[in-house]
């Protein structure tokens, strides 16, 4: 009897050890999931069209200032517009003013359109700016609150800014009570 509770014994240890090795073999990896800041901006209902402008007498260059709380990367840039073409979109860092990369990305009048570019990494707490030179745009609104700034997901966007013309300038200025565009960001946080 005494052997059989040592049996026993010795197989229920042996069973604890052989479920516990580990197998290097089944290690998960958890990818971050893409954000797109403006796109789920508006789509959370924080902000409404009030209206849009087609083939307007004047040009912009107009977008938004960001930061995000991550370290990450830009993988693509995006726009929407009321009006088929091709539109310049520009990744700008703030304070050095320098621009990061420049696309151009071809709208289906209405609808979301995104195009892959470089990664740009990017890091947290330091201010961008992404912005689209059209004279096709919407104008957003908020009831009359202000909507910067606000946070969504992995950032802080803190306002709209705009520079009239054609010319490639980063705008000086920033409002918080409106926004025209609609110029986006795929943002993918690091792990």
């Amino acid at each position: 009897m005494k052997a059989q509770k040592i049996i026993l014994g010795l197989l229920i240890i042996g069973s604890c050890f052989s479920s516990c090795s580990k197998n290097d073999d089944d290690v998960e990896i958890i990818e971050s999931i893409p954000e797109y800041p403006m796109k789920s901006l508006i789509e959370s209902g924080h902000m409404q069209v009030n209206y849009q402008k087609v083939d307007g007498p004047s040009t912009f260059e107009i977008g938004y200032k960001f930061k995000s709380f991550k370290n990450g990367t830009i993988t693509a840039l995006g726009i929407r517009v009321p009006n088929n073409g091709v539109y310049r979109v520009t990744l700008w860092h703030i304070e050095t003013e320098e621009i990061l990369v420049t696309t151009d990305i071809t709208s289906s009048s209405g609808l979301l359109s995104f195009e892959d570019i470089a990664p740009v990494a990017i890091n947290s707490g330091t201010a961008y700016f992404v912005s689209v030179n059209t004279n096709d745009y919407y104008q957003f609104t908020n009831s009359g609150n202000d909507l910067f700034p606000v946070e969504i997901g992995n950032m802080l966007i803190s306002g709209y800014g705009s520079n009239f013309g054609t010319s490639q300038t980063l705008p000086a200025t920033f409002s918080e009570t409106s926004y025209l565009g609609m110029v986006d960001i795929k943002f993918t946080a690091n792990n």
